[in-house]
């Protein structure tokens, strides 16, 4: 070994270390606290196939016809839909079963046993009801017209003068009609002239079904069933189908030599429930949605409130609620919301495929769970 040390730079000082930082002690209430992991979102409802939403959604209008084509077509052309088939098959049953139409129904029920494998639902003999008038949850006079329009509507039409002496509006459903004649035209037409003197607002559920079934019984030139082409051309004018109404006037004019009606532009109808004057009163046994919700207001919901004043859930039966329109959803809709925003768990049981299926796509989903009846 070398033991030279005149070796350049032998004698010189090491470099200079750099000092060590000095360690700071934090205090422990200083310490980060580490990021929570953020609560998994629910899980997001798979949207209503589109044969299903339109048909729940016409069907609350009262266009129960336009309904049951619409999934006719869906099914028989073989539309996806989804995870959502069994509901739309539901869906078709609900509406041949408020139509009353029995024949097509358990036709339905032979496909449906073979495509599921399983028991289709039962006809409901409550369907095959004669023609009826009631006053629904929103003050309106209801009438239900069954089979024939012929001389026996005559007692069901003095029923509704009476409830249209403190209704606001009267809505006639027409699309459970298989026939119609002369005398039964002569009625309504005397029922709509009392009507129209007494400024009642009406309105026809299915028009184009009774004026398809009358435009099929009428020949141009042939002087009979004048009450028939008469009744013919309001239908076409609550429908707002002028050009409709035009020609089937001029055949008019034609067939009894003499002017027809004008046609008058009927205003747009507001999609709005009525002002109710009085307040049904609390029923402490219960609240129940029923029959038929048409232009309901929010105060019409309070019996919902009163019953919920001293309890945290509840379920609502709405297994006799036959339909219930956009005006009363939303009114209904309102109640709930504030329900379950003041803590309230709220259920409607016992739902028709078609009425969960529209609610479903009025946001209820988001306040209160909604139980279907099974398929």
């Amino acid at each position: 070994m070398s033991l030279d040390f005149t070796v350049p730079g032998a004698f010189n000082a090491p470099p200079a270390q750099p000092a060590a930082s000095e360690l700071a002690l934090v205090p422990l209430n200083e310490l980060p606290v580490p990021a929570q992991p953020e609560p998994p979102a629910p899980p997001l409802r798979a949207p209503l196939p589109a044969a299903l939403a339109e048909a729940a959604t016409l069907y609350a209008a009262g266009q129960e016809l336009d309904a049951m084509r619409r999934l006719e077509s869906a099914l028989k052309s073989g539309e996806d839909l989804g995870d959502a088939a069994l509901r739309a098959w539901g869906g078709l049953f609900d509406l041949l079963q408020v139509l009353g139409r029995r024949p097509a129904f358990e036709a339905l029920a032979l496909t449906f046993a073979r495509r599921f494998e399983k028991s289709p639902p039962a006809w409901t003999a409550a369907a095959e009801s004669e023609h009826s008038a009631t006053e629904t949850t929103g003050g309106r006079a209801h009438v239900s017209l069954t089979g024939a329009l012929n001389a026996r509507v005559g007692e069901v039409l003095k029923q509704t003068m009476k409830l249209a002496a403190t209704s606001p509006m009267v809505r006639m459903d027409l699309a459970k009609l298989e026939d119609a004649d002369n005398d039964g035209a002569t009625l309504m037409m005397r029922a709509l002239a009392a009507l129209k003197k007494a400024r009642k607002e009406f309105v026809f559920g299915s028009p184009d079904h009774l004026a398809q079934l009358l435009s099929a019984k009428l020949v141009v030139g042939e002087r009979s069933n004048e009450a028939m082409w008469l009744l013919l051309l309001e239908l076409y004018q609550q429908a707002y189908r002028q050009d409709a109404f035009e020609e089937a006037a001029v055949n008019y004019a034609i067939t009894f030599e003499v002017s027809p009606p004008s046609w008058e532009a009927l205003p747009e109808r507001r999609d709005e429930a009525p002002e109710l004057s009085s307040l049904p009163p609390p029923k402490a046994e219960g609240f129940s949605l029923h029959d038929q919700l048409l232009g309901a207001a929010v105060a019409d919901f309070a019996p919902l409130e009163a019953v919920l004043a001293g309890r945290d859930d509840y379920d609502i039966d709405a297994r006799k609620l036959v339909r219930i329109d956009q005006p009363s959803a939303k009114s209904l809709l309102e109640v709930l919301t504030r329900l379950q925003a003041a803590g309230k768990k709220l259920r409607i049981v016992g739902l028709s495929t078609l009425i969960a299926a529209f609610l479903e796509l009025q946001g209820f989903a988001d306040v209160a769970e909604l139980r279907a009846k099974a398929i």
